[in-house]
């Protein structure tokens, strides 16, 4: 995922880079954004993560301004633990709360 932020923001410089995942893969991306340049960072323009297993934790150098971290009421993942519970399998009702946070930072 590093090097797809950065060939994109290489071959496409005025784009606006969006990244979103669910559960491990709300990992890859923090892994990617530690991993991710300052400048290319900046190119980011929204993040949303859904029952993120780092809860909350920064993503590198893009700004906590461009991120949205949803996590339930019981989402055991959310809150460190490794089991799944109800509340982790729910994340298809927060689509349009997402896709408005993401549409803003356009």
């Amino acid at each position: 995922m590093t090097n797809l932020i950065s060939q994109t923001a290489s071959r496409c410089p005025s784009t606006k880079i969006v990244l979103s995942s669910y559960s491990q893969g709300a990992q890859v991306v923090h892994n990617a954004a530690q991993r991710t340049s300052a400048a290319n960072a900046a190119k980011v323009a929204a993040v949303v993560v859904f029952g993120d297993p780092k809860g909350g934790q920064s993503l590198g150098s893009i700004a906590s301004s461009k991120v949205l971290t949803i996590c339930h009421s019981g989402d055991n993942i959310c809150e460190g633990g490794a089991s799944i519970t109800p509340a982790h399998l729910n994340h298809q009702n927060d689509v349009g709360t997402a896709g408005a946070f993401v549409t803003g930072k356009f």
